[in-house]
């Protein structure tokens, strides 16, 4: 993809001197992009079939930086004048043996190197012998007698670079693939057609725009000899190049898109939840499964097969999962992974071997489809949207800036990308503190705020029983809770105390707006089992954000958005079985 190539271009170009990156990438080359495990953003990059480095973006510094293979490093010292280190011949064999450079042992060097900066190592005869990173100045490997100038990272013997004089084509790598490509394609339309017959579900594609996406589509239409619909949760959040794309294709095929629009609640929900994180991750939940759970119960009759783009080598916890498995989220779905085994490659050379259109982010250098502002993101990826939609980059990065101000973190919390973690993993722990930077959990948002203490614990009550007396962190709105609350019982409202009495045969609770709350019961146990139930109801009722995801899952069609696009609950039709408080919510991940 183009833009893909820019960001190798211009890294190279950067680091070895202007013109490289267009010797090191031919346009009349297959250069393939392979990712691997990195702290961000990281490819190997082949060309030729052999790996001439890796692109990795440098968080610290906010660009992609180059990292050569001894073979990249070949190739490029037959035109770089620039990022090179000459070493005198005695020291050849110490550098084969692992060793780093040492100043005693530089013989000449360009003299604009910086400490950091990827550098290859010449021999007498300006012969590659190794690639490294810099420990020291240009100016200082000159006039220093002593210390690292090199920290060596691979060192070899010399030879000539394996290049390739012949040119090559995409149309040349399908061809080449042809066979693989027919059989992952008979094996996953044989698993389409066999999962179709088993479930006997409407069925539908999930299509997020993207291009695993596109490939389940096109296969699942060769299964069925049809075109099925297409499931789209519109988030608010996916870039307007994503949601045009997507309609586009719908028009192609003349099928119907079904799905919901958040709107601007992603926003709204902030003020509840704080900013998205990896392991809090809410916004999926409010913006797309429950819009999801809500979609299937109106529009596709409550139950539904969804063909998904799911592929095991994206993610840790995906290349766990089942190839037919169903999301407690989202109801009633049926959820199927054709392309499960799938790698990136066979999915482009698919694309390429059926000549159809793609998503046209990824020629901006876009290697995900989704919300734009996914805590899930690379920091490539986020830095990426900077250049490409300034407006939509400015709006989340000045919200990050202004959260961070009110919760006494430092900038770079919201610059080099820690707000996508509430608990920073080892990785981003060993880089905060390489950065001298002095970071906190986050845990400011209203849903972590409030919280229920037992101020009394069970006691005995002469008049009934037992009772457990608690406060919450702060007031509660009565009128929201009150909606809920019959859950549990019969409501009634007292205006003059302002609370609210939930009564049962053999319980009572007591909540006023001030968050007192009493519970009283026959026993003890009878009252401790409803401490927990409670804290979650009223959490449920002030913090929800409409997703909808648990109207569907109540069998006795009792719970509602009410006008004011918040969960109520049908007294008339409750039977007070609180199976809804073990539904999912998004007020429960924290």
């Amino acid at each position: 993809m183009d833009g893909h190539r820019v960001q190798m271009v211009g890294a190279v170009d950067r680091q070895f001197g202007p013109g490289v990156g267009e010797k090191l990438f031919p346009r009349n080359k297959t250069i393939v992009l392979n990712k691997v495990s990195a702290i961000d953003a990281m490819f190997e990059v082949v060309v030729d079939g052999h790996i001439v480095g890796r692109l990795r973006f440098d968080i610290p510094r906010l660009c992609y930086n180059f990292l050569l293979s001894l073979e990249g490093a070949r190739r490029v010292a037959r035109f770089s004048r620039k990022s090179w280190v000459r070493c005198h011949e005695d020291v050849i064999p110490y550098l084969k043996n692992g060793g780093s450079l040492l100043v005693p042992g530089v013989s000449d060097c360009d003299p604009a190197i910086e400490p950091g900066d990827e550098v290859y190592i010449l021999g007498p005869q300006d012969e590659v012998l190794g690639t490294g990173i810099a420990r020291m100045s240009g100016r200082s490997m000159q006039n220093e007698r002593r210390g690292v100038a090199v920290k060596v990272r691979l060192s070899a013997e010399s030879q000539p670079p394996s290049i390739n004089d012949r040119s090559s084509s995409w149309a040349d790598a399908v061809e080449a693939n042809r066979a693989d490509l027919e059989m992952i394609e008979a094996e996953a339309i044989q698993f389409i057609r066999s999962t179709v017959e088993r479930h006997s579900l409407p069925v539908v594609v999930g299509f997020s725009g993207g291009k695993d996406s596109l490939v389940t589509y096109l296969l699942v239409e060769k299964a069925l000899g049809r075109s099925p619909p297409m499931f789209f949760m519109d988030t608010g959040l996916e870039l307007p190049e994503t949601v045009e794309y997507v309609r586009s294709i719908a028009r192609e095929h003349g099928v119907e898109i079904i799905g919901e629009k958040a709107g601007g609640r992603f926003w709204r929900s902030l003020d509840s939840f704080g900013p998205p994180a990896r392991d809090f991750r809410w916004c999926c939940k409010v913006l797309k499964l429950g819009p999801a759970a809500t979609a299937i119960a109106e529009k596709m009759g409550g139950r539904t097969l969804a063909f998904l783009g799911q592929r095991r080598l994206e993610s840790f916890q995906r290349s766990m999962e089942p190839r037919v498995t169903s999301n407690p989220w989202v109801p009633g779905q049926t959820s199927a992974n054709p392309i499960q085994n799938w790698n990136a490659l066979e999915v482009w050379l698919y694309i390429f071997r059926e000549g159809v259109s793609f998503n046209p982010l990824y020629e901006r250098g876009y290697h995900r489809m989704g919300c734009y502002l996914c805590p899930a993101s690379s920091m490539a990826e986020l830095e990426s949207l900077k250049v490409t939609h300034p407006g939509l980059y400015a709006r989340w990065h000045n919200f990050l800036l202004d959260w961070a101000e009110k919760q006494g973190l430092p900038r770079e919390w919201a610059t080099l990308g820690f707000w996508r973690w509430k608990h920073l993993p080892p990785a981003q722990r060993e880089l905060a503190e390489r950065l001298g930077l002095s970071l906190r959990p986050v845990r400011d948002a209203p849903t972590e705020m409030l919280s229920l203490r037992i101020v009394k614990g069970v006691s005995p009550c002469v008049s009934a029983g037992f009772s457990v007396e608690g406060q919450f962190s702060s007031s509660v709105d009565i009128e929201r809770v009150r909606r809920l609350l019959p859950i549990f019982g019969r409501l009634s409202v007292s205006e003059s105390l302002g609370g609210v009495r939930i009564a049962t045969d053999k319980t009572s609770i007591v909540l006023f707006s001030s968050g007192s709350l009493t519970i009283r019961g026959p026993d003890e146990q009878t009252v401790r089992k409803l401490v927990t139930p409670v804290e979650r109801a009223v959490r449920r009722a002030l913090f929800c954000q409409g997703c909808g995801s648990c109207v569907p899952q109540c069998p006795h069609n009792a719970l509602y958005l009410g006008p004011d696009g918040k969960i109520a609950v049908d007294s008339k039709r409750c039977t007070h079985c609180l199976q809804c408080d073990t539904f999912p919510c998004p007020t429960y991940l924290q």
